[in-house]
């Protein structure tokens, strides 16, 4: 198997195209966030990317850090946000620095979890909180599609987690599990009838995917069990 070189990561470009798709879905997790974590403080996205995530935060007057070590680190830093161009295994840290720790499907591409997650709450400071969102392998979609699930992606992916087994990682790591919740498809997005509109004008293929597939993701995600899933805990 080709290890995926995430200094010249293949999705970088993908990113720096879709903003405005990529803003919608985090949008997402920003509402959920908001849930737990009202005023605004000092944030660390671990995977930040061209810093999409981010930027919802700043405009809410949060500090803004970042961890990244694809190319699109600079494009976060040329928005004003401190970013950390290294692995976050590598990334030295302010300890008991953070209220909020976001990880936007990142988990999944670490050899190991638990550390990973220590090393998190050695990072925030009392109460603060973690947010971590990843593929459900334990998902309606995972389950019937098998090997032939999308987001299996064994060239990236080095972790599968389904409810439990994340739940067990946050539990071991010492974090209090607060929320959870799974979506698919349309429900990925703080605006479903923006990204309906916006594929619509645009021509994109994505429209008539998300036309066919509704029923599927009212289902999976009536049920929690989509093809992603959030998790919030606190130190």
């Amino acid at each position: 198997m080709k290890e995926i070189s995430y200094r010249n990561y293949h999705r970088d470009k993908a990113y720096l195209e879709n903003e405005a798709l990529f803003k919608n879905i985090f949008g997402k997790r920003f509402n959920i966030i908001r849930r737990y974590k009202k005023s605004p403080g000092i944030v660390l996205d671990i995977g930040a990317s061209t810093g999409v995530m981010l930027d919802l935060f700043k405009e809410s007057g949060w500090k803004t850090w970042g961890v990244e070590p694809s190319g699109s680190a600079r494009h976060a830093k040329r928005k004003g946000h401190k970013i950390v161009n290294t692995f976050f295994e590598n990334a030295k840290l302010p300890r008991s620095h953070f209220d909020l720790v976001i990880m936007n499907h990142t988990l999944e591409h670490l050899d190991d979890p638990l550390a990973i997650l220590v090393k998190v709450k050695s990072l925030l400071k009392d109460g603060g909180i973690i947010f971590v969102d990843v593929p459900n392998a334990g998902g309606l979609g995972a389950r019937i599609l098998g090997s032939r699930w999308p987001y299996l992606t064994p060239d990236e992916h080095k972790q599968q987690f389904t409810k439990e087994s994340l739940a067990k990682v946050f539990k071991d790591a010492g974090f209090k599990i607060l929320h959870f919740e799974s979506r698919s498809r349309i429900f990925e997005f703080a605006n479903p009838i923006l990204e309906y509109w916006q594929s619509l004008t645009a021509f994109r293929r994505r429209f008539f995917a998300n036309i066919i597939t509704l029923p599927y993701a009212i289902c999976v995600t009536a049920l929690n069990m989509g093809d992603s899933m959030s998790m919030v805990g606190r130190k």
